[in-house]
């Protein structure tokens, strides 16, 4: 007799917000769910929502589940009660739409709910609209009593940095972590450092955030807003007055020091916004030829004395390796599996900069020859459209099969839900990449080829003429509508002296496999 195949269900649960006669200890949720999906011989995944969030889209779990779901292996989802996944009826009638349309149940411990049944639909609706209109209540009251210790100097969330709080919930200054905010305030309003700067003096005293990771800009704009740290408390609820409470805990700064910082920050903030983010001849173009990371910049001091005084002029922009170049997530998830770093190293940039340039220059001559050989009919474009189109439909095929390839091997566990989505994520850019390809091929001619050629030439010569120091924006602009990536390798670092590197531009309609 065949085995019975068992039913693929996620269980998602979460801790409450609202104390109510229904909530329950995650522990607890998690308990009867597996008791159920046993009972009921139901193969369950579990999601704990840790957090707790009126907005489903500040639940993590819960959206990694809505994510999970959409790759098609799963039957349903199994709670305690449907209000653990939303108890808004709006978000909770989205919710039941995502199941409707993959054809997925509601399994409760009292009752399974298939939303594709005008019953259980109505009948689900009914109760969501009850739920709703429960925790309107319930917020109410706990709304009432928040206003009423706040008013008193209670802090709620968690403890700036810099303090810690009571028993009764009123911050109190953390001796170690108040000395550094009083640091960031002085050398900011004081020494007239920027923030860069602010982060750059903590590192090298070795002060540390909370979480044990050096400062960044975001962490010392955070400590420079914070009107906590002058002794207030202040809450903003929607319909509710402003609830400003002065001289409620230990200030860090006096009002005077706290004024003048935000006179700065003013002033700073009216820089144009591309400014601040800094946009190099380089930007988003630079990839490394092994590991395919985008790589970064940051300006590096030429010399120690430089350095110590923090003299800006004595300092150059440099190229990150790949390691440093990856966002910070990406290199905690790193460190975790202890992957073996790229030996690919960075370099000056204005070193690559000269040779993307020369490069140009090069191309310049194999652009002005392919348009002789196309306008004497030496190539035949037809042609060699016609078996460009062929690779990139055997191409487009190949990343059908690699498609089905990571569907499988996510079936087999050998891919986790994140990294099966972002790995078919991928593919679908490619080939999104490759039919745009084919679709400009199409109706190809010698004139358009010509004409296509020698635009490329003129923006290439433009670029040769400009003064890419006095415009680096307008010039990463320009690069960008001639290049497509630049394939960068350095094998040896720079300390004995400067060593030799690799690049490799990548132009709009040439793939990087021909590149390479």
């Amino acid at each position: 007799m065949a085995k019975e195949k068992r039913k693929q269900v996620l269980g998602y649960v979460r801790k409450s917000r609202l104390k109510d006669s229904k909530g329950m200890e995650i522990d607890r949720q998690v308990e009867l769910l597996e008791d159920y999906a046993e009972q009921h011989k139901l193969d369950l995944k579990i999601y704990a929502e840790q957090g707790s969030s009126e907005d489903w889209e500040g639940r993590p779990q819960l959206q990694a589940m809505l994510i999970e779901l959409q790759i098609g292996i799963y039957d349903g989802v199994l709670v305690t009660d449907q209000d653990r996944i939303v108890r808004d009826n709006f978000d909770f009638l989205k919710f039941i739409k995502i199941l409707a349309n993959n054809g997925l149940l509601l399994y409760t411990l009292n009752k399974v709910y298939n939303p594709l049944d005008d019953g259980d639909a109505f009948f689900l609706g009914l109760q969501g609209e009850m739920d709703t209109r429960l925790m309107k209540i319930t917020k109410r009251k706990l709304k009432r009593g928040r206003i009423q210790a706040i008013n008193k100097g209670v802090y709620f969330g968690i403890a700036p940095y810099g303090y810690t709080k009571d028993t009764d919930k009123h911050l109190l200054p953390l001796e170690h972590e108040a000395q550094v905010v009083k640091d960031v305030f002085d050398m900011y309003v004081n020494q007239g450092l920027n923030q860069a700067e602010i982060c750059e003096q903590l590192t090298l005293k070795g002060k540390k955030s909370r979480k044990g990771k050096v400062f960044t800009p975001r962490a010392t704009s955070l400590i420079l807003s914070n009107v906590a740290y002058k002794g207030i408390v202040h809450y903003e609820m929607e319909g509710e007055p402003v609830i400003h409470v002065e001289e409620a805990h230990p200030a860090l700064v006096d009002e005077n020091t706290w004024d003048k910082a935000q006179q700065i920050r003013k002033v700073k903030r009216k820089v144009p916004q591309q400014s601040q983010r800094g946009i190099y001849t380089l930007s988003r173009l630079l990839v490394c030829l092994k590991c395919k990371q985008t790589l970064s910049f940051c300006m590096k001091y030429n010399n120690r004395k430089g350095r110590a005084k923090l003299d800006k002029d004595s300092r150059d922009l440099y190229v990150l390796n790949c390691y440093s170049s990856k966002g910070q997530r990406a290199r905690t998830e790193w460190n975790e599996s202890v992957k073996p770093r790229c030996k690919n190293n960075g370099v000056r940039a204005s070193r690559i900069e000269e040779a993307l340039f020369a490069k140009l220059k090069e191309n310049l001559t194999d652009i002005n020859d392919r348009i002789n050989a196309v306008a004497s009919g030496e190539i035949d474009v037809i042609s060699v459209v016609e078996k460009k189109q062929q690779e990139l439909t055997i191409q487009h095929i190949k990343l059908d099969a690699e498609k089905k390839r990571v569907q499988d091997g996510y079936k087999a566990d050998i891919y986790e839900a994140e990294e099966a989505i972002a790995e078919i994520k991928r593919i679908k850019e490619q080939q999104k990449a490759i039919q745009q390809e084919l679709k400009s091929m199409e109706g190809a001619d010698v004139k358009e080829e010509v004409d296509k050629l020698q635009e490329q030439k003129n923006k290439i010569q433009y670029l040769l003429s400009m003064d890419i120091k006095a415009n680096p924006a307008k010039t990463n602009k320009l690069l960008h509508e001639v290049i497509d990536k630049v394939y960068y390798w350095k094998e040896l670092t720079d300390n004995g002296g400067e060593t030799d590197f690799v690049i490799i531009p990548v132009y709009h309609g040439e793939s990087g496999a021909n590149a390479l």
